[in-house]
């Protein structure tokens, strides 16, 4: 989605401003659930569909912009694509909370235990990599699909979980 006045306009800066639009307006977020319903196990895709539809729409933009940059990516590699905002689901989506957390993040929070509240929301955006890791492993999803999503903001030299992070910083 492109406006007129935003042609030229650097990729993430159209995808900021489309993903802050519809943090305000969640039906003009479009998920393509049937993507990935094809492409997530049925444990997965439980998981998946927990996602606010903001989550998901990014998600399913994630998985394309992913296979834009690597057209055979492994099944694995797609379907970490689609869950690796899944660490944010279980708490109500608050368009001002997911900015202001954007803006600032504090870097000393513990992963545990889950506090709540302003402090509960910086400790989501700081570790909902580790938080979706573990929700996967948990419903019997597959460990490597853990691992990626685990290291989605940091690869640590994983050229598979830097193919996920280039993808996200896409859309």
């Amino acid at each position: 989605m492109t406006w007129f006045f935003l042609d030229g306009a650097p990729p993430r800066l159209v995808s900021t401003l489309w993903r802050t639009a519809q943090a305000f307006v969640p039906r003009l977020a479009r998920a393509d659930d049937a993507f990935a319903a094809r492409v997530l196990p049925r444990a997965e895709y439980a998981l998946y569909r927990r996602m606010d539809v903001r989550d998901r729409a990014h998600a399913c933009g994630v998985a394309r912009a992913l296979l834009t940059l690597e057209p055979a990516a492994p099944s694995t590699l797609l379907r970490a694509a689609l869950l690796h905002d899944v660490g944010k689901s279980g708490r109500r989506y608050r368009p001002l909370e997911r900015i202001l957390v954007a803006l600032y993040t504090p870097r000393a929070l513990p992963h545990a235990p889950r506090l709540r509240g302003l402090r509960g929301a910086w400790q989501r955006r700081r570790h909902h990599p580790r938080y979706g890791a573990e929700l996967i492993l948990a419903a019997g999803g597959d460990p490597r699909v853990a691992e990626l999503v685990a290291r989605h903001h940091h690869p640590a030299g994983d050229p598979e979980a830097e193919l996920l992070r280039r993808a996200d910083a896409r859309f």
